[in-house]
């Protein structure tokens, strides 16, 4: 082919030829498909994770993503609240034992326990010590408050986790 300065076009070492370029455009246009995929109108959105690395999701990925994160930091409200509840429950069942337990003691009787108790204290010194240690421990185990508390604690971590993947995802910056 002649250029309109009348120079040969030339590729590599041999002359440019239209027909053979033609056929060659119409065999790897034939194997060439159609990528799938975001289509052109389709937006994406950025997203930035906690650990800082951005994620990109389609619209569709991010609808599922907020809708799923809204209704974990609703389940872990509600496992909340429950926790709350039955921590209330329990101090309340706690504090009746205490009042029932603690009745006014005379004058006469305190004295008496006293000497009971100081007299034991001095015949079994040992024992006293190693009961005292196993029931710290029982008592460490069998506490509901504390379990709860310590439930609670974890469930509040939770929550914050959650609560800020959903403020991630709520501010997910659109691309296109």
């Amino acid at each position: 082919m002649r250029l309109p300065d009348g120079t040969v076009l030339m590729h590599v070492a041999a002359p440019y030829d239209p027909v053979k370029a033609h056929a060659y455009y119409l065999k790897t246009r034939e194997l060439k498909g159609r990528t799938k995929g975001s289509a052109e109108g389709s937006p994406t959105f950025s997203v930035r994770t906690a650990k800082g690395t951005t994620v990109k999701l389609s619209q569709k990925q991010l609808v599922e993503q907020q809708v799923y994160a809204a209704k974990r930091v609703a389940d872990i409200k509600q496992n909340l609240m429950e926790l709350s509840k039955k921590l209330r429950q329990a101090i309340a069942e706690a504090k009746k034992k205490e009042a029932k337990s603690k009745k006014p003691d005379t004058a006469a009787e305190k004295s008496k326990k006293a000497r009971d108790s100081e007299q034991y204290r001095k015949k079994n010194k040992t024992k006293l010590a190693t009961k005292s240690k196993q029931a710290a421990k029982k008592k460490a185990k069998a506490d509901p408050v504390d379990q709860l508390k310590a439930k609670i604690s974890q469930i509040k971590g939770r929550l914050v986790a959650a609560v800020a993947i959903q403020r991630a995802l709520a501010s997910a910056t659109k691309n296109n």
